[in-house]
């Protein structure tokens, strides 16, 4: 039965939440948008308020910020942070970011939304054979280059991170495992229309 939930998980998960600090309005957008989808969270962060879809993994490590970067890995989906406060936990690992001042509707946000998560499976393979080989550099030029997916977005170097990537490997316990880069979106209120 753990094999058929593990199977079911991987196919159905939109993302793995990740926060600093609660934020109730992002919360909420995501109950409303995402009712048919689930979203996981680790075990190790404080529980937000009551949402069915919202699926507790078990912990792989003690550390908020580890557990969700294997769990992302394990299940290959992107993460979404709610706030930009927790990029602060991310930053030493983000090695491709796009910043914008641009308002998205709830239809722009969830596109947005499938093309992070498209992001982590087109290019989960070829992360991982490159981290095989140790060619990080060439990794961070992958993320870089993904970024190109998101072309409809209005890049503004002075506005705030919206979507990018973390490289995992940059977190001293993951530094000898075989990952892949993880995408994010940040779901923050200044980003709603």
């Amino acid at each position: 039965m753990q094999e058929a939930r593990f199977l079911y998980l991987v196919k159905n998960l939109r993302g793995i939440l990740y926060y600093s600090e609660q934020r109730e309005q992002e919360l909420d957008w995501l109950k409303r948008k995402l009712r048919y989808r689930e979203v996981a969270i680790s075990e190790t962060l404080p529980m937000p308020s009551k949402w069915r879809k919202l699926v507790v993994l078990p912990k792989i490590e003690d550390d908020p910020v580890i557990d969700t970067l294997l769990n992302a890995n394990r299940y290959i989906v992107p993460l979404i942070l709610l706030g930009t406060s927790a990029l602060k936990s991310l930053k030493k690992g983000i090695v491709a970011e796009l910043k914008t001042k641009q308002k998205f509707s709830d239809r722009e946000l969830k596109f947005n939304l499938r093309l992070v998560n498209y992001a982590i499976t087109d290019f989960y393979v070829k992360s991982i054979e490159l981290a095989e080989k140790q060619r990080l550099r060439e990794r961070e030029k992958l993320a870089r280059t993904d970024l190109k997916r998101f072309w409809r977005i209005q890049q503004d170097p002075r506005g705030s991170t919206f979507v990018g990537y973390v490289e995992p490997l940059r977190f001293e316990p993951l530094e000898k495992r075989l990952l892949s880069l993880i995408p994010f979106l940040v779901m923050d209120s200044r980003f709603l229309e």
